[in-house]
C-alpha cells in the first residue's frame, strides 16, 4: 500500500505520476499554474509540449488565463520586482541564470497561444483527427454532446429490424409492456 504524502510545490518530481486529489476551492488552478511554470523552466519543456486537461470550457478559459498570468508574474520576479509569492521567491532562489529563465519565459508567453489547454472532448476530437490513420476513425469526427436523436435512431433501427415483420399481436404486447 503506496503511503499518502503531502504534496509539495517546489519540490516534487516532475516525472511519473501523481495524483492531486482536491475538493472545489483548495488551489488546484494554482497547483496547475505552479507545475506549468516548473515544468517550462526545470525541465524545461516548451509551451507546445505541456498538456493542460480540464472539464469544461469555462474552466479551460480561466486556466489559460491564470497560467498566462503566472507567467508574466515569474517574468517581472526575475526581472527585479519583488514579490510576497512564496513560491516565486523559491523559484527564484533555485536558478542562477536569471537571463536564461527571463529569455525562457519570454519565449512562453510570445507562443503561449501554441500550448495545449483543452477540455477531455476537445482533447479527444483533436487526437481523433489527428490519429485518424492509426485509430482507424473517420477522419472528420463530430463531437455529439446531445445524444437524443442518435438514441432515437438506435431505438427506430431495432424497431425496423425486429418488429417490422413480427405479427401484430406480438407488436401489440410488445407497446403494452413497453419492451
Amino acid at each position: 500500500m503506496k503511503v499518502l504524502e503531502k504534496f509539495d510545490l517546489l519540490e516534487s518530481p516532475l516525472y511519473g505520476t501523481n495524483l492531486i486529489e482536491a475538493s472545489a476551492g483548495t488551489g488546484k488552478t494554482h497547483t496547475i499554474t505552479c507545475l506549468f511554470l516548473r515544468l517550462l523552466l526545470e525541465i524545461p519543456l516548451p509551451v507546445s509540449q505541456i498538456l493542460v486537461v480540464t472539464f469544461t470550457e469555462a474552466a479551460t478559459g480561466e486556466l489559460k488565463d491564470r497560467i498566462r498570468s503566472r507567467l508574466r508574474e515569474a517574468a517581472a520576479v526575475f526581472s527585479g520586482e519583488e514579490t510576497r509569492d512564496e513560491f516565486l521567491v523559491k523559484l527564484w532562489q533555485k536558478f542562477h541564470d536569471k537571463e536564461a529563465v527571463l529569455a525562457c519565459l519570454d519565449e512562453a508567453l510570445k507562443s503561449f497561444d501554441q500550448a495545449p489547454i483543452f477540455t477531455i472532448h476537445s482533447f479527444c476530437r483533436r487526437m481523433l483527427h489527428e490519429y485518424a490513420f492509426e485509430s482507424g476513425a473517420p477522419f472528420n469526427p463530430e463531437l455529439i454532446t446531445e445524444q437524443e436523436d442518435i438514441k432515437r435512431e438506435i431505438v427506430d433501427d431495432f424497431w425496423r429490424i425486429h418488429f417490422y415483420w413480427a405479427s401484430p399481436l406480438f407488436v401489440n404486447y410488445a407497446l403494452e409492456k413497453r419492451f
